[in-house]
């Protein structure tokens, strides 16, 4: 199994400016390297406040160099926002900046204010990501390219040069609803699924996809999650400590109105509990958790860690312990 550090994590502090703590995340990311850490990911959010999302393309360039073999991964870029053009030719760009390690992860987003932005409702969300990917997918080949959609219009558009990776980098799409899973074996080469999402439902889930998956033709793909986890010293603690800092969260997520009907009852509300949808304990503890993820066939998990320590010495160590009692131990 494969474990990427989620790195908003590191980047919430409104009493520091934003540029000290990339320089800690810099830092961040050497111990990540040097750990075993697969991929780093960074997602995105617009017009957040009180929040802090730094833009995914700019922050994964600046960590290019520091990252080593690690891919880097849009974890998630809310796609239906953009022009495909314009992302198919950032995608492009930070595949050579780093030379071949770009993972495109996507996801439909779903704040009214994001989308009103862009002139999109909720209805347009699905339409517009499958036009996009569509578009893109053509100028990646290094085709010259004419689209007549609902949403998007392209003429007689060739890019300049193509990614590094054939036929293009890898494509994630966020999941935490049936359809969704489906349409990423259909489109997409993994379905990503929420954190949000319970440890009850990824079986559910994986056996949608890997179902789509064979109705398309498209091979086993790739079954890929973001979980939380509080790594500590016994499992009571860790739990107890991740329910704190989880608290923020569900009551960012609530307010957005993430919970949609079509979607899986996600764990965003007061009453949830950590243990229903994070990792917690100590290694061994973790170790099992992720083992029964492993069962349905997932073989990559994005960390988001919930009980950091506050200074960049302590978050250091915290990393090199999980890595050392966990990811390296991991089948």
């Amino acid at each position: 199994m494969e474990f990427g550090l989620y790195l908003r994590s590191f980047l919430t502090d409104r009493s520091r400016p934003l540029y000290e703590q990339i320089d800690d995340l810099v830092e961040v990311c050497h111990v990540a390297r040097d750990s075993g850490f697969s991929a780093v990911a960074m997602p995105q959010h617009w017009v957040s406040h009180p929040t802090i999302w730094p833009q995914p393309f700019q922050l994964l360039a600046r960590l290019a160099p520091e990252t080593g073999d690690m891919r880097l991964l849009t974890g998630i870029l809310l796609l239906p926002l953009h022009n495909p053009v314009q992302v198919a030719e950032d995608v492009a760009t930070l595949d050579h900046v780093c030379r071949g390690r770009f993972t495109f992860g996507v996801g439909i987003g779903y704040r009214e204010t994001e989308l009103g932005a862009v002139g999109a409702a909720r209805k347009d969300r699905v339409p517009r990501l499958v036009e996009s990917l569509e578009i893109m997918k053509r100028l990646w080949s290094g085709e010259e390219v004419d689209y007549e959609g609902r949403y998007w219009q392209v003429r007689e558009a060739r890019m300049g040069f193509t990614p590094v990776q054939r036929p293009h980098p890898p494509v994630w799409i966020a999941c935490q609803s049936d359809g969704a899973v489906r349409r990423s074996a259909r489109i997409a080469d993994a379905c990503y699924i929420a954190p949000q999402v319970g440890f009850g439902d990824v079986g559910t889930l994986a056996a949608a996809y890997r179902e789509e998956r064979e109705a398309s033709g498209n091979g086993p793909g790739r079954l890929a999650i973001t979980r939380g986890v509080a790594f500590g010293k016994d499992k009571a603690t860790a739990a107890a400590e991740a329910q704190e800092a989880a608290a923020s969260s569900y009551r960012m997520y609530s307010t957005w109105n993430m919970q949609e009907d079509t979607m899986l009852k996600i764990n965003i509300g007061a009453d949830s509990q950590v243990e229903d949808w994070a990792v917690t304990g100590d290694g061994d503890d973790c170790l099992r958790q992720f083992g029964a993820l492993a069962e349905h066939g997932v073989d990559y998990v994005g960390i988001t860690f919930y009980n950091l320590p506050k200074t960049l010495e302590a978050r250091k160590e915290y990393l090199q312990r999980f890595a050392e009692d966990v990811a390296r131990r991991s089948p």
